[in-house]
């Protein structure tokens, strides 16, 4: 029997081309696939982030917000404290009230001044947040210069040992005098209307004689 070896070498060297093409084919298809799926998780990737950004920031965001309510809702919530402390009966009898309360005043002061400078300096509060909390900050340092004018006048008028609180447009002074009559009251009532620009109906005076 004779075999034809020419043909089998023809065919031989056929399939072997036929599968270096196959193989060239499913490699250029695997590539291009890899490549489109390389591509599509470099998008998603892209996409991921960006809406991880974006929740971070509405967080950030959020999170200034509620701050700032905080800041507001603890400047309201100290002076009813302050007031509640002021007019305490049980506290107008210690020696010690005047310098307690104004150690008080300066604790509560210092806070709110602090929390307002972080809400100013922190790059995710919106500038209309940072300019309300300015303001605040703003607000609190006149009321305190304000507070210790008043104080300084009263006792050169013979007023000693004098505590005023400015919160919220509205004067708290309490004074240490054996007798106060109605001019006396009157001659306070309008030097703290004056130097604080309030209205009479805004000042609250107490009188802390233990006499």
């Amino acid at each position: 029997m004779k075999f034809n070896y020419k043909g089998r070498g023809f065919v031989v060297v056929t399939l072997a081309a036929m599968l270096v093409v196959v193989g060239t084919v499913n490699y250029q298809l695997s590539r291009k696939s890899l490549l489109e799926t390389s591509r599509e998780f470099t998008a998603y990737e892209q996409a991921q982030n960006e809406k991880n950004m974006d929740t971070n920031e509405k967080e950030d965001v959020k999170v200034v917000d509620s701050k700032e309510s905080q800041v507001e809702e603890k400047v309201t919530e100290a002076s009813k404290q302050i007031e509640k402390q002021l007019t305490s009966a049980q506290n107008m009898k210690k020696a010690t009230y005047i310098l307690d309360m104004k150690m008080t005043r300066e604790k509560q002061r210092n806070s709110l001044t602090q929390d307002l400078n972080e809400m100013i300096n922190n790059p995710s509060t919106s500038e209309e947040a940072r300019k309300e909390a300015s303001a605040m900050k703003l607000q609190l340092v006149k009321d305190q210069d304000v507070e210790l004018k008043i104080e300084d006048l009263l006792s050169t008028k013979g007023f000693e040992n004098a505590l005023v609180y400015i919160s919220e447009g509205k004067v708290n002074v309490v004074v240490s005098e054996e007798k106060l009559d109605e001019a006396d009251a009157a001659k306070i009532f309008d030097l703290v209307a004056e130097q604080a620009d309030v209205k009479y109906e805004n000042i609250k005076l107490m009188n802390n004689n233990k006499n």
